[in-house]
């Protein structure tokens, strides 16, 4: 059996006020590409797909977009699975008439527990899908009344699963594609935590007897044993190293052994952090940037203030600045709601420049702010 498994594409978010709609496209692009050279029999799509539960137009014509072209031009069977940012009422619509078109959208936990047949030429292959699933509706199905959290909900699932599996008369390839917080798993800092359970996780052991795991939630690539997390296809952050990204695919043999890699996905643009003092910025960086690459820049506490010639020569370095950063600054600086905003910007300007600001601005400020303020 071939499968193609991605994950976290949060359609319509944005980066620093950046969107990142057309990156998102070329990605569904290289997908379509993938799925004609792979001839997988499955493409299993796990949340977040989209990045509110409202999304955008936009967003949702690119999801069908994409669907349309997996179902129509490359004529294979697609599975999706929301996740906790999706609206499933919405995802919903319509789901019982997209099956005749091979696209099955699991997203309740009857579903969870009712495993998709998939036939190849070495026999039968099981899939149970497991979307985000709330802990108190797993308590409530099983009525364990002890499962307060994720990871004590997926565990719960986990067990039901395996032990349906033990009590068959004969083995059956076994794959499960959820949208789980796993044991050994890392965060990256963008995933949104799971209500009430930020370090709850489902242990490993309970994926006992399981073939392979396709995993969503956690944003970067990562192999745990027979567990695969995709990873978010896109980077939803400015990286000095960026990370590989794209789509798995995996092969099992009759006997159930599995073999994945991450496909890598060839992004338009790279979204670049360098972070140093001044002195060190002003060298340039160590490698050529791509034109289209966007670059943010950190500066570390010990620069000097940036006058509109350094920011030029900064900007002649770096193609594409997308944002300076003085952090320090950020952190240590609170503003005031109810102070005068004069009184916000002296107290800023104390603490990037460390010098109070002389009669003369203060006076050209307070005429700037009465300005803006009629």
């Amino acid at each position: 059996m071939r499968l193609l498994h991605t994950s976290d594409w949060h359609l319509g978010r944005s980066l620093l006020g950046l969107p990142l709609l057309e990156d998102q496209a070329a990605f569904c692009e290289q997908l379509i590409e993938l799925t004609h050279d792979f001839h997988p029999d499955l493409v299993v799509i796990l949340g977040d797909l989209f990045e509110r539960s409202t999304p955008s137009e936009e967003a949702l014509h690119l999801l069908d977009h994409v669907l349309q072209r997996l179902l129509l031009e490359c004529k294979v069977r697609v599975i999706l699975a929301p996740g906790q940012h999706d609206g499933v009422n919405r995802l919903n619509f319509g789901s019982w008439l997209f099956e005749r078109r091979q696209l099955q959208l699991v997203s309740n936990l009857e579903q969870a527990l009712s495993p998709i047949l998939i036939e190849d030429a070495d026999g039968p292959v099981h899939i149970n899908v497991v979307p985000f699933l709330k802990a108190a509706e797993v308590d409530q199905h099983f009525r364990t009344q002890q499962v307060p959290t994720h990871g004590q909900a997926g565990n719960v699932i986990m067990e039901h699963l395996t032990r349906f599996r033990r009590l068959r008369r004969r083995a059956v390839r076994g794959v499960v594609a959820g949208y789980l917080w796993v044991e050994g798993g890392q965060r990256c800092g963008e995933e949104r935590p799971f209500e009430g359970a930020e370090d709850s996780t489902v242990p490993l052991s309970a994926f006992e007897g399981i073939n392979y795991g396709a995993l969503g939630y956690l944003h970067d690539y990562q192999q745990l044993g027979n567990l695969c997390y995709s990873g978010s296809p896109f980077a939803f952050r400015f990286e000095d190293t960026p990370q590989a990204r794209g789509v798995v695919k995996m092969e099992m043999d009759a006997q159930g052994n599995c073999q994945s890699e991450l496909v890598p996905f060839h992004p338009k643009r790279h979204f670049y952090r360098f972070s140093g003092s001044l002195e060190r910025l002003l060298l340039g960086p160590t490698f050529s940037l791509d034109p289209n690459d966007l670059v943010v820049l950190e500066l570390s506490q010990d620069s000097d203030l940036l006058s509109a010639d350094l920011i030029q020569r900064l900007r002649g370095l770096y193609p594409n600045v997308w944002r300076i950063e003085r952090p320090e600054i950020r952190r240590s600086f609170q503003a005031r709601p109810n102070q005068d905003p004069l009184a916000n910007f002296e107290q800023f300007y104390a603490q990037a420049a460390g010098e109070r600001l002389d009669h003369d601005s203060r006076q050209l400020l307070r005429e700037l702010f009465s300005e803006v303020e009629a």
